[in-house]
């Protein structure tokens, strides 16, 4: 993307995809986090008024901070509506989403109508480093244009190997009980975990686009993802709890502001695969605790 052309992204995206949109140059214009109807607005005046450019879409599968999905197969059908591009940034949803840990994409059966798929592999691959998939003309354009990749040191052979191994694991039956494994344990969190002290807002926006689909959402439910913020409101709070919970032994980061908003303070709870059954119970149990302590 350049001067001529304009990004559209959610509010909630990381960092990394809004430094990279005003790198870019490009105009930009943010919607409300999974507010489908400004998304549509922002649309419309991106044909409207630059009507030769290039207009992309960027958003998260699952968002990092919150833990819930973005309404993806909507968003694919409003971005061909317009004839715009659209880039997923799924992080936070492979090795965990969709069979064999393909993502949110190929989960809804939308992942042709996405033009660049973004991912890391510090997740659930297990290493470091990161993936951009796309067309061939993408790729090529990428490797010769893309200042950050240019002039960045290549991945060590090792972790290039790790990685691959990583995603042939997960394409594996092994790989896919694991991955049915960790859900178990994201239904018996999502059960266990009881109400934070402070609730995120209803997602659903207010004015929905003329798309029948939109129409039926159903509201988000904590469970979607392996993420579980706890919303517990002051800065201050948000790491006295972590350390409270450190000292029961449960590493519970307390996540605060700039990263989220202010007065949202969380602690970000994560399960994986190898937590065991006793363990989120007694996590269960200590927030339970805690939130009696407070009231």
């Amino acid at each position: 993307m350049d001067r001529h052309d304009v990004v559209i992204l959610d509010k909630l995206c990381h960092a990394c995809l809004v430094d990279a949109a005003r790198a870019s140059g490009a105009t930009l214009r943010v919607f409300p986090h999974n507010t489908l109807g400004k998304l549509e607005d922002h649309l419309h005046w991106a044909r409207r008024e630059h009507p030769d450019a290039r207009v992309l879409v960027l958003t998260e599968s699952v968002f990092s901070m919150d833990g819930d999905r973005a309404p993806l197969a909507e968003i694919v059908e409003l971005k061909a509506i317009h004839g715009a591009l659209l880039l997923v940034d799924e992080a936070h949803a492979l090795g965990v989403i969709g069979r064999n840990g393909r993502g949110l994409a190929a989960e809804l059966g939308v992942a042709a109508g996405v033009d660049i798929h973004l991912g890391t592999m510090s997740k659930a691959l297990g290493v470091s480093g990161g993936y951009i998939a796309g067309s061939r003309s993408l790729v090529d354009l990428l490797v010769n244009r893309a200042r950050p990749f240019i002039y960045s040191t290549a991945q060590p052979p090792a972790l290039a190997a790790a990685a691959e191994a990583a995603v042939d694991f997960l394409l594996t039956d092994e790989g896919e009980r694991r991955r049915l494994a960790l859900w178990q344990n994201i239904r018996l969190l999502a059960a266990r975990l009881p109400p934070a002290p402070l609730a995120l807002p209803d997602p659903l926006p207010a004015n929905t686009p003329a798309i029948p689909a939109l129409l039926n959402r159903a509201p988000r439910k904590a469970g979607g993802s392996a993420i579980f913020p706890w919303i517990v409101g002051a800065e201050h709070d948000a790491v006295d709890f972590s350390s409270w919970l450190a000292k029961m032994g449960f590493f519970a980061p307390a996540i605060r502001y700039p990263t989220v908003a202010k007065n949202s303070a969380r602690l970000r709870l994560t399960v994986t695969a190898r937590h065991q059954p006793e363990q989120i119970m007694e996590l269960g149990k200590a927030l339970a605790e805690l939130v009696r302590t407070i009231h």
